[in-house]
């Protein structure tokens, strides 16, 4: 009986891993897996004298992900770095992300999750698709298009995004409902798709 329900176990693994996606959704590509590149894609709603995105680091240290365009008299102005951002990683030391806004003359920062879908506004493309996406702890699996498919329409991104287990290795599937709009985020399991008994541990 042990083994029935053992083979039983595999064959149903097996099928689920071969899942079928609609012809309707395209493979995320393998150039966005990257999340720091993603944020050259952003296009706010609203205009601003400069922006910035800037990883802050434990020690202090600060880098530069990106600038949307350079802005001459910043040297001449002394600013702070917030203590808090969003994308908390780097572990087992920590970092995070932040963005700082020049507008209307003054400094102003993202630095939380909700901050940077709002500085996001309208969902234009899948690169700020997959950074909300992010913000709720999605991201997508390169190898398999049950945890790394989109398409879209005029109101709305369907995503096949993936969460990822470092003890035992697995990756779930989830189907992602995001109003291009709104930025209103719907998720539903499709289950395990991916599962092995190694673990990692950092």
């Amino acid at each position: 009986m042990k083994i029935v329900l053992f083979l039983f176990f595999l064959a149903s693994e097996f099928i689920y891993s071969q899942a079928v996606i609609s012809d309707e959704y395209h493979k995320i590509p393998d150039s966005l897996h990257f999340k720091d590149d993603l944020y050259k894609s952003i296009i706010p709603d609203k205009k601003y004298e400069n922006w910035k995105v800037m990883r802050k680091y434990d020690s202090l240290r600060e880098e530069l992900l990106y600038e949307n365009k350079s802005w001459l008299d910043e040297k001449n102005i002394r600013t702070h770095s917030p203590d808090q951002g969003f994308f908390v990683e780097c572990m087992p030391d920590w970092c995070f992300t932040y963005i700082r806004i020049l507008d209307n003359k003054k400094f102003r920062y993202i630095d939380s999750e909700e901050e940077l879908r709002s500085f996001i506004g309208y969902v234009d493309n899948i690169q700020e698709a997959l950074l909300i996406a992010k913000t709720y702890g999605f991201w997508f699996d390169q190898k398999d298009p049950v945890g790394g498919s989109f398409k879209q329409d005029e109101d709305y991104f369907y995503l096949y995004l993936a969460k990822f287990e470092n003890c035992p290795v697995s990756r779930e599937s989830f189907f992602i409902k995001l109003n291009r709009k709104t930025r209103a985020f719907e998720s539903q399991t499709k289950g395990v798709y991916y599962k092995t008994d190694k673990c990692f541990v950092s």
